[in-house]
């Protein structure tokens, strides 16, 4: 039976494969829209267009998956946490919308730790005085995750990257389609 950290390893080499590997796929689609005879110019722009901008998409939501993979692979001690207060401030979008941080109280030892979400959150999903479980890292308990926000994060990640996946696809689709 593998261990948690082998299996942590091994997701961060598929995380490597796949970050490497799409965009480069996505490369390839652009030299076969470019170079498909019978095209017309508007057409090979909008095959690139779909090609390399979900690319942005992609990147965020897998740079979001490293975060995750990162926090679970080192926080690794769990325990009871307290949601002691949320934090709120105004983002910084046209829209004005609040964002919310929840901060977090919990025992290491016989030090109280008081740490606040990295990531604030549209509304939040935690309540205060909410016990939650959280997992932190011994050497460093500022190195922190809690399932249930962990949940959301990849829920948001796994879209993004969806998005960076099948645009691509239908923009090739329908340019190469579009010559027949």
């Amino acid at each position: 039976m593998e261990t948690e950290t082998s299996l942590q390893d091994t997701a961060i080499k598929k995380w490597r494969f796949f970050m490497i590997f799409w965009p480069l796929l996505c490369f390839i689609f652009v030299g076969i829209v470019v170079s498909y005879p019978g095209m017309e110019t508007e057409n090979r722009i909008v095959g690139v267009a779909f090609a390399i901008i979900p690319l942005i998409f992609y990147t965020i939501g897998m740079c979001m998956i490293r975060r995750l993979l990162k926090e679970r692979k080192y926080a690794t001690a769990s325990t009871i946490a307290t949601v002691v207060s949320i934090e709120s401030r105004l983002s910084a979008s046209k829209n004005n919308r609040r964002v919310y941080f929840p901060i977090y109280e919990f025992q290491v030892g016989e030090e109280r730790c008081r740490v606040k979400s990295p990531s604030g959150y549209s509304s939040s999903c935690v309540s205060k005085g909410q016990q939650v479980n959280l997992y932190y890292n011994p050497k460093d308990p500022l190195l922190f995750y809690v399932p249930i926000m962990q949940k959301r994060d990849r829920r948001w990640a796994m879209l993004l990257c969806g998005v960076g996946v099948v645009y691509p696809l239908i923009g090739l689709v329908s340019q190469i389609s579009s010559t027949f």
